[in-house]
């Protein structure tokens, strides 16, 4: 939900700042994730007069405008046919940006250079369509900012609201919010409306509800003599600041509206319904219907529907249908406002695929109370700016009036429930303010609060508990730990992923938690092909949405989302870590799915923090394949081993599998070129995933074995082969160690070359050896024997040459 901060304004008086206004709600429990400047990207654009007009002199569709600035003048071209001297018009100079991004330079026209652009409603956002240059009224101050001009110099909060406050979807309920927090009163909106024409609109329209099950309250108007038009310009900004694009005077007061009271509505032309019937009635299996994005869509039975004599025309709840949108030839409209059931609403809406501003309203739950309110608002609205006339009557069919729900005041137990020690007066004065009425029953000498209609979240004593601690402030009430009688320990597995965190962290990386499901598409990110047994997931039967209708297989989707969310806020530096469950199914579709535990991490750009004393290396798949030993090596892994791989998200032949006892356990490498472009990536990224289970079957779990330091000197030697390109150094290292036994104590690969006096097809590997045994110091031919042993081996096996 973006709220503006103008706009709020208007409802409630906040002397707080955009910023303190974010905290104080965040700590509140609504929290803000974002807060955005929405004049910004008008801030470069200027304001000038035209001085002279005159046709271009070799194109006869353009001319020529002589502009005043504040600080000079500028000659631009233009196509606009709408323009006269003396009018004020909104223009980009050369190396200004338009609010889409497009950088403004100037440009020549037939021999003469356009010094900037002069920009209509369209180009500046007002609007989906525009004829002409936008002018402003002639009273406008040239030297004004344009922001403030537009009614754009405003900031947006942005909501990330939990499900249970829904009702924070309107505007009022968000003003309600911060009165209640600041103790302010709110300034609710007056609808007067004066019913003009004496036709009834029981003359005009006749509405049957067949489901009233599907639609408990529905609730109508009809408006006559309608004008669909441009919105005025407050309007169209308070549309813009909600992330709503204008499109005309009718259809935008119907969503400002929705946006004020959290009621979604819907404009009908009615010449266009056949008979000019309402029926809300469930669709009929295989019924079709095309709605207002051009998709036909069959539906089945239980979808409900608002049709017309003869079929449906929208989709509740939902979306309208193509045939009965409002166009500019509407002249007489039946104007909805409802309560439809938000369990049908949100299956369809996830049976279709549709998600929609109305459709996440009516699915989280509304208020019934609120459809004529709404409805009248429209109506009043409609007048104010001459759209329409009202006819008279209102149809409201209300088969399930609301019932108040009752809950028992007891202050003592909220206090209880708190830890706190709250006088029973202030409890009373938070209810007060957030508009809970109190009833008292005196034979039973109990007191019960009856919240208000639009509050649907409050429904016992543990939900008024929580509306004083938010109100009291979370910050304000003592911490304290729970009464324990048994003192709990972590089972061996816990352990384990606790010192596997403890590890990553303590190696710098950043722990992240991301949701468990993602779309269909997301595979297609990731560059999964058909078939993969990583597409084998697990479908949620009810998704919240098409992208989370699928338990996540992999960690990556998160990790990688991560790493991108960060790099669009040109933040690459990162090296993060993901531990958590993946969703495994199994054959029979009855049982529940496998649920691995399961490590996943990136790092991406440089390895360092910029500093004086640090390079700027970049990391690559041996920083990956190093955490990975790291991490294994202070969890007591044996008998580990890295061999080439394959990932359909990896990069071909910068992937390793790592195995331990001969199983795979995961992967490490380079992100593939493709995976990389779809995530918007641009630094360097290394990928590593693990199976913690498969691992914990390998972890050695006995005592820690100390040893002593070494008493006697090593024996040092290096070796160096030239050998073929497809020869492991793993393969050379394994050998090493059978004929060294337990006399080699080390072994270090410290150079590769391939250049000058190394034939093609070959390279030299380097190795270091450290030979000591515990119990004497061993003797050069001992050694010498051993090494001897070593290069006959590798000459036999691999065609190994002794370099020199």
């Amino acid at each position: 939900m973006r709220v503006s901060y103008k706009w709020l304004r208007e409802y409630v008086p906040v002397e707080q700042s955009p910023e303190e206004l974010a905290d104080l709600l965040t700590m509140a429990g609504l929290e803000v994730d974002n807060i955005i400047d929405l004049g910004a990207s008008y801030r470069g654009l200027s304001l000038g007069q035209v001085i002279s007009l005159k046709p271009h002199p070799r194109a006869d569709q353009l001319s020529v405008c002589g502009i005043r600035l504040p600080d000079g003048e500028v000659t631009v071209i233009t196509a606009a046919t709408n323009l006269k001297v003396g009018d004020i018009v909104p223009l980009v100079l050369p190396g200004s940006t338009l609010p889409d991004g497009k950088v403004i330079q100037p440009t020549e026209f037939q021999g003469i250079v356009s010094q900037g652009m002069l920009c209509s409603e369209e180009e500046l956002g007002l609007a989906r369509k525009s004829e002409g240059i936008m002018v402003l009224p002639p009273d406008t101050d040239i030297k004004a900012d344009l922001p403030s001009i537009l009614g754009l110099d405003d900031h947006v909060l942005v909501l990330e609201l939990t499900p249970n406050r829904a009702d924070c979807y309107g505007m009022l309920n968000v003003a309600r919010e911060v009165a209640a927090l600041t103790g302010t009163q709110v300034k609710l909106p007056v609808s007067t409306v004066q019913e003009e024409l004496e036709q009834s609109i029981h003359d005009l329209v006749t509405v049957e509800v067949v489901d009233p099950d599907l639609a408990p309250r529905y609730a109508g108007r009809v408006l006559l003599n309608v004008k669909v038009g441009e919105s005025p310009l407050w309007l169209k900004t308070r549309l813009l600041a909600a992330g709503m694009r204008p499109i005309n005077n009718l259809v935008d007061l119907t969503n400002y509206v929705m946006l004020e009271f959290n009621q979604p509505l819907h404009a009908f032309d009615l010449n266009l319904m056949k008979d000019r019937k309402i029926v809300v009635r469930s669709a009929r299996e295989h019924e079709l219907i095309q709605t207002l994005d051009g998709e036909e869509r069959k539906l089945k039975r239980g979808q409900l529907v608002i049709a017309d004599a003869e079929r449906p025309q929208c989709i509740a709840g939902v979306m309208g249908a193509f045939d009965s949108e409002v166009t500019a030839a509407t002249n007489s409209i039946f104007l909805e406002s409802a309560y439809f059931s938000p369990v049908s609403i949100r299956r369809t809406a996830q049976e279709l695929a549709i998600r929609s501003e109305a459709a996440i309203r009516f699915g989280k739950g509304l208020d019934p109370e609120t459809v004529p309110m709404a409805l009248d608002r429209v109506a009043s609205l409609v007048q104010q700016l001459k759209v329409a006339q009202v006819a008279k009557g209102v149809i409201d069919q209300n088969s399930r009036p609301t019932v108040a729900r009752k809950i028992w005041f007891r202050p003592e137990r909220i206090n209880a429930l708190l830890g706190t020690q709250l006088e029973s007066a202030y409890m009373t004065e938070i209810f007060q303010r957030l508009n809970f009425q109190t009833e008292a029953d005196t034979a039973a000498g109990k007191t019960y609060l009856v919240p208000p209609s639009y509050r649907l979240d409050i429904e016992n004593e543990a939900d008024l508990a929580e509306e004083v601690a938010r109100i009291y402030g979370y910050n304000n009430i003592p911490a304290a730990y729970p009464a324990a009688q048994i003192i709990g320990r972590l089972t061996p597995e816990q352990e384990f992923s606790a010192q596997i965190r403890n590890i990553l962290l303590g190696l710098g990386l950043s722990e992240i938690i991301t949701y468990s499901f993602h779309g269909e598409k997301m595979f297609d990110r990731l560059n999964i092909p058909e078939g993969h047994q990583l597409r084998q997931s697990v479908k949620m039967m009810i998704p919240l949405s098409e992208e989370g209708s699928l338990m996540r297989t992999t960690l990556l989707p998160g990790v990688l989302e991560s790493l991108s969310y960060n790099a669009s806020r040109n933040h690459h530096d990162l090296q993060v870590f993901e531990m958590a469950h993946v969703y495994q199914p199994k054959a029979d579709a009855g049982e529940l799915p496998n649920e691995p535990l399961h490590l996943a991490g990136g790092l991406s750009g440089r390895v360092y923090e910029p500093g004086w004393n640090q390079n700027n290396r970049e990391v690559d798949f041996y920083d990956g394949k190093g955490l990975l030993e790291t991490l294994l090596a202070h969890l007591r892994v044996e008998g580990i081993s890295f061999r080439r791989g394959e990932h359909p998200t990896m990069h071909p032949g910068r992937t390793a599998v790592l195995e331990v006892a001969g199983r795979q356990v995961g992967f490490v490498g380079e992100i593939h070129p493709t995976v990389k472009k779809e995530f918007d990536l641009t630094a360097p990224v290394i990928l590593f995933e693990l199976n913690l289970e498969v691992l914990w079957s390998a972890v050695d779990k006995e005592i820690i074995r100390v040893m002593p330091l070494p008493k006697f000197p090593p024996v040092l030697r290096d070796l160096a082969f030239i050998l073929p390109e497809n020869i492991k150094a793993q393969a050379v290292t394994a050998l090493f160690r059978e004929f060294g036994g337990e006399k080699l104590e080390a072994v270090s690969l410290f150079d590769v070359y391939q250049g000058e006096h190394i034939p093609n097809g070959y390279r030299s590997l380097a190795f270091s050896l450290t030979f000591r045994i515990p119990d004497r110091t061993l003797q050069d031919e001992e050694v010498n024997t051993i090494m001897e042993a070593i290069v006959k081996a590798a000459t036999e096996r691999f065609g190994a040459q002794l370099r020199s």
